[in-house]
């Protein structure tokens, strides 16, 4: 292909021959043997040079074509290397969608337009799973989880618990209260059966300061809590960050304790092993983020 583009630019065998850095008579032969495998006639010979046959013409159109292809690839193939280009699948908790996912996203599209991405939102434990089963490249939970597979696990951010009360709740004007002062309080958590390390937190939290929470409701998401303490169902404890979310319906407040049950986190992890350049670029750009929040 590359010997025939040369021809067809120059129209000529001899200069054709010069920019290859070859002989002439090895190059027309070539082409005479790539003329014989086509069936077709490329060029016109004649006693001041050669010119393209409409055949030639076409074959010409579709070699550029390939040549352009070929360029592409190894552009397309070097960018997804260096992490510029190709796909990072992101798995994450609803908490890290608060403040920080929506900082990195932005951080990480600003340094890598090139790079695609794919969020899938879970509870911890789905996320590990999406992680271990190869559906998702990085995943952002909170620990503890048990994983089935060797795991690289990156502590990102870490954030205290607050109590999250009805703004009509006589406590919520106080600007910090002990954890005990909730013992007599329904409570509002997450599922036990689905989010078992972060009820199993609270539980422990409040039975450390001497009374189990009494429990009356359970939910998934973050902003479902929130709004059934705003409908007077109990009190919750949640990460401070989700004051963020400006619920009319409760305020936060913080808690004087200083237990380490009161505190929470949000991991990165990967399969343990080299991971893609694009994923590893999203990791450092977490991390980057994490790092500047303090």
């Amino acid at each position: 292909m590359r010997q025939f583009l040369a021809v067809a630019e120059a129209l000529s065998f001899r200069k054709a021959a010069e920019r290859l850095h070859m002989s002439q008579p090895p190059l027309s032969v070539a082409i005479r043997q790539l003329e014989t495998e086509l069936g077709v006639a490329l060029f016109d010979r004649h006693s001041t040079g050669v010119s393209l046959t409409p055949a030639g013409c076409t074959y010409q159109r579709e070699c550029l074509r390939l040549v352009t292809l070929a360029e592409q690839a190894v552009a397309r193939t070097r960018a997804v290397a260096q992490g510029g280009a190709g796909e990072v699948r992101v798995g994450f908790i609803s908490s890290a969608m608060i403040e920080f996912l929506p900082k990195v996203l932005v951080a990480f599209r600003a340094a890598h337009s090139g790079v695609r991405l794919k969020l899938v939102e879970g509870i911890s434990i789905d996320v590990a799973r999406m992680v271990e089963l190869g559906q998702v490249d990085v995943g952002l939970l909170s620990p503890p989880v048990t994983f089935a597979a060797a795991m690289r696990q990156d502590a990102l951010l870490s954030d205290c618990l607050v109590a999250v009360l009805p703004v009509d709740h006589p406590l919520a004007a106080s600007p910090h209260i002990a954890l005990s002062a909730l013992k007599n309080e329904p409570f509002v958590s997450f599922t036990a059966a689905r989010v078992a390390s972060f009820h199993h937190r609270i539980v422990a939290a409040c039975m450390e300061q001497g009374f189990e929470p009494d429990i009356v409701q359970e939910a998934t998401q973050v902003y479902t809590i929130l709004s059934l303490v705003a409908g007077g169902m109990g009190v919750a404890l949640l990460p401070s960050a989700t004051a963020s979310l400006r619920h009319p319906g409760v305020v936060h407040v913080p808690i004087s304790d200083a237990s380490t049950l009161l505190r929470t986190q949000i991991d990165a992890v990967t399969l343990d092993g080299p991971i893609a350049a694009a994923a590893r670029a999203f990791l450092d750009v977490a991390k980057a983020v994490a790092a500047s929040a303090g």
